[in-house]
């Protein structure tokens, strides 16, 4: 007798004691960030999916939220808001992903008006537009004309090189 036969004849108040110390133990912020510190954008993942029976599914990181990760799945390409606690890990590989040193933050020197430069907006949309003023701590970027201007720090801009 397997342990889903054990499940099925249990009490139901036994089962939702369970249902409620499991859900607690999945929400614990530790195994949330023991299992985040390992995952990466972009990176290929197997996931428990609609089936929890059957064949583990697969798809790419798109996006790490606070409980859940965001996951591209590899068959539909639609993506999935997965629980960190789906996602099985990779046995194969003991390290975590250790993110490259990041380049030097740009300088105020390095940007002029009418360079075309590229950002990451607050809702993590990424921006393209030019720049029209600079200020002592930001640059004033036109987007569009839907979008209108954006006081954007110097750190957070991108040149963008047309060729």
């Amino acid at each position: 007798m397997d342990i889903l036969d054990s499940l099925r004849q249990a009490p139901s108040a036994e089962l939702y004691r369970l249902y409620l110390a499991i859900g607690k133990m999945l929400d614990d912020p530790r195994r949330i960030l023991e299992i985040r510190q390992r995952l990466h954008l972009g990176m290929a993942v197997n996931y428990v999916g609609d089936n929890p029976l059957g064949p583990p599914a697969q798809g790419t990181i798109v996006e790490l939220r606070q409980t859940q990760a965001v996951v591209q799945e590899s068959a539909t390409r639609r993506r999935w808001g997965v629980l960190y606690a789906a996602i099985i890990p990779e046995t194969s590989s003991a390290q975590p992903h250790v993110e490259p040193t990041p380049p030097p933050r740009t300088q105020r020197e390095e940007f002029f008006i009418g360079d075309t430069v590229g950002f990451t907006d607050k809702h993590l949309s990424e921006r393209v537009g030019i720049i029209v003023r600079l200020n002592a701590k930001t640059a004033s970027i036109a987007v569009n004309d839907t979008d209108g201007h954006w006081r954007v720090s110097y750190s957070l801009l991108r040149k963008i090189v047309d060729i």
